[in-house]
């Protein structure tokens, strides 16, 4: 890695959305914020999540530091996020997240240590998103009641689970 890299735009994204999420995170609490500001607020997170991969890929600024930083900024800012908002959202929500995250983390290190690839797959994305939807439905919650939400959350953790064991298993099995 080179010090350099440091300033690539990509990282510089994911450096700032961090710093950002942490000055925001430790200077107001959601009730700081009308429910529609913090969906708003949720949902430029979770949009951020992508905009330092796609400038990466587009302009051909890909760098070791950004391939560690990226994934390593992503759960962070999303645990905080998630930490952040404890009390919007139901504990097994919380717990099951958290404990998938830990399982990619696993992955992820292992990852890093033998030296493998694993490509992000859509179902991936796709779970991220469905986390994200979940998360601003249950701030919407606060302010009218979103039918089903329970059941849609139970779909979305299993899905989201479901991926994990998937990235996991393609890890071990297909590339061991």
């Amino acid at each position: 890695m080179k010090f350099k890299d440091l300033f690539l735009l990509p990282n510089l994204i994911t450096l700032s959305r961090l710093f950002i999420v942490i000055f925001l995170f430790t200077s107001f609490i959601p009730a700081d914020f009308n429910y529609i500001s913090l969906i708003i607020i949720i949902a430029l997170i979770g949009l951020s999540d992508s905009l330092d991969g796609i400038v990466a890929r587009r302009y051909n600024l890909v760098s070791k530091l950004g391939i560690i930083l990226d994934p390593f900024t992503d759960r962070i800012v999303f645990l905080l996020l998630l930490l952040w908002i404890k009390n919007l959202i139901p504990e097994y929500f919380l717990f099951g997240v958290v404990i998938r995250e830990v399982l990619i983390l696993i992955g992820s290190i292992y990852v890093l240590l033998t030296e493998k690839t694993v490509k992000v797959s859509n179902k991936g994305k796709a779970s991220t998103v469905f986390i994200f939807i979940t998360i601003c439905l249950y701030v919407l919650n606060t302010a009218v009641v979103v039918p089903l939400l329970n059941i849609f959350t139970i779909f979305v953790i299993l899905f989201y689970f479901y991926v994990a064991i998937e990235y996991l298993y393609n890890l071990i099995y297909k590339h061991g």
